[in-house]
């Protein structure tokens, strides 16, 4: 994609619009293949021999080494999808390389770019329209059963009944952004767990520090707790050996001054998100205070809010107004490494989830299914609507638009019955992926949505029937498929409307405008 040349109309080679239509067809087969319940992943190697094994679209965009402007605008399709949704990011690059498909198509019967645009734009707009009058309300089990969903054609298939229980427990319990994920290696799925409370992966940084603390001060520092540097960068000419010891000596005293007035602050708990002289993790040792460094920044918010602590960047304004507290600390050792459980946090909504599996690609990959599904079930509890899944909404939408198609005016009527083609590509890479053949699932599809209730109608990956999906129990939020039609479309008509790629000029640095600093 990189070497694809951008020149104007008036020059041989690939236009503008010819590099987008290409590039967002790349980016389409990029994960194609890993939709639905059978598809198949994807192995990300980088220059250091390090593996990764998904097929979550997400982390197979993010982490692909692809680096072209038009494809950086693409991949926000999949970044916004993630951000918002948690899930349906493979589905909405899918439908960005169709619409601009089926924009060549248009392109190629002299239909203008701007109508091409204003066309996929009415139609995503109807489609918004027409999905108020589809779904239905939640339940716990239709939430047990979204999750199960989501995890449906990954590493976390088999042991998807027990997290989808974990996955609505939680969800009902706390907003997403109160829970926290940890992931350890060397175990069974079913070892996976919840707990009302903060997991952090982390020990202390002293055996001789304690194993637990009951009722903890707990104390968040962002920055080194050592002398400062500049007193580190002096030149000091010593004339004997008193000299160096004396030297020594005030080093020493000044390092145990500050771990003295750590203490003072009434902190029996330490977390740094950075290093911690050896003189000064003593001291804390030898005062009974539990201390861990080099937490991870997220860890250290999660720590804040939980605890009420505030996260303090300069050690000589830390004091006790900075404290957070809880009910107990207990370091736990799960598998063959500590772990940090913290309880009876003043946020009571604070939940932590436990992931287990055998090996470290594996946890992580069952890991990467979690989020996804704790992502699903969390916003379709917060909307309190869900769909079919199987690809019956995009079939419906496809349907009713064909329909509308016929009421608009102008070229943009083609437009809208593009979109309404493009739509198809879902259930029919699902069919695909399932080795079945499209042209038949389409087919079956087509007819059982001119039905009533052909809206709950879904691709049956084992035959390629249409089937009710709401009995098969594969369901999805609504806020997914909107999002993904949504954000498809605004991206294809947006490049639909480029001409021209050229080279902008650096990005001015402070000093170099008219502004004056």
């Amino acid at each position: 994609m990189s070497e694809q040349v951008n020149n104007s109309k008036n020059q041989k080679g690939a236009t503008a619009r010819e590099v987008c239509i290409h590039i967002a067809r790349e980016l389409s087969t990029l994960v194609k293949h890993t939709l639905g319940p059978n598809g198949l992943d994807n192995m990300l190697v980088d220059t250091a021999g390090d593996s990764v094994i998904t097929n979550d679209g997400a982390t197979i965009i993010q982490q692909s080494a692809i680096d072209h402007a038009v494809a950086k605008i693409i991949m926000n399709v999949a970044k916004t999808q993630d951000e918002l949704c948690f899930d349906g990011t493979t589905s909405s690059l899918i439908l960005t390389g169709e619409m601009m498909e089926q924009g060549a198509e248009l392109l190629k019967d002299k239909v203008h770019p701007t109508k091409i645009a204003l066309g996929f734009l009415m139609a995503a707009l109807k489609a918004e329209e027409l999905l108020l009058d589809m779904g239905m309300e939640v339940n716990e089990e239709m939430l047990n059963l979204a999750a199960q969903t989501a995890m449906t054609g990954k590493s976390a298939e088999s042991d998807k009944e027990h997290l989808a229980n974990i996955c609505v427990e939680v969800a009902m319990a706390a907003p997403i952004e109160d829970i926290t994920i940890v992931q350890r290696p060397n175990g069974k799925v079913q070892e996976s767990t919840a707990i009302a409370g903060l997991l952090i992966d982390g020990e202390k940084l002293d055996h001789a520090m304690p194993d637990a603390v009951e009722d903890p001060k707990i104390g968040l520092i962002a920055a080194d707790i050592d002398i400062p540097d500049y007193a580190q960068q002096l030149n000091v000419q010593l004339s004997d050996n008193s000299g160096v010891k004396d030297f020594i000596d005030s080093r020493n005293a000044q390092l145990v001054e500050i771990g003295e007035r750590l203490k003072e602050t009434g902190m029996n708990v330490l977390f740094c998100s950075r290093e911690v002289h050896p003189a000064i993790i003593e001291h804390l040792a030898s005062n009974n205070i539990y201390a861990v460094r080099r937490v991870r920044r997220s860890d250290m918010e999660a720590l804040s809010k939980a605890t009420n602590a505030r996260i303090v960047m300069n050690i000589d304004t830390f004091s006790n107004k900075d404290l957070g507290s809880a009910g107990l600390l207990e370091e736990v050792t799960i598998g063959e490494r500590p772990m940090i459980k913290l309880t009876g946090t003043p946020n009571k909504s604070t939940v932590s989830v436990l992931v287990r599996a055998p090996t470290e690609h594996v946890v992580a990959e069952i890991k990467r299914a979690f989020d996804d599904a704790i992502g699903v079930v969390s916003i379709a509890y917060e909307d309190k609507s869900v769909l079919p899944g199987g690809g019956a909404p995009y079939m419906q939408l496809s349907t009713k638009l064909k329909e509308f198609a016929s009421t608009v005016g102008g070229r943009e009527q083609m437009a809208v019955e593009a979109f309404a083609n493009a739509l198809e590509v879902i259930p029919k890479t699902l069919a695909e992926n399932s080795g079945l053949d499209p042209i038949d699932a389409m087919i079956a599809l087509r007819k059982a949505h001119t039905e009533e209730d052909g809206w709950k109608y879904g691709v049956n990956v084992n035959d390629g029937s249409a089937t009710n999906m709401l009995d098969e129990g594969v369901i999805e939020p609504k806020r997914v498929v909107a999002q993904a039609i949504r954000s498809a479309a605004d991206i294809s008509a947006q490049l639909m409307r480029i001409q021209l790629i050229t080279t902008a000029k650096p990005v001015s640095e402070i000093g170099d405008d008219d502004f004056k600093f």
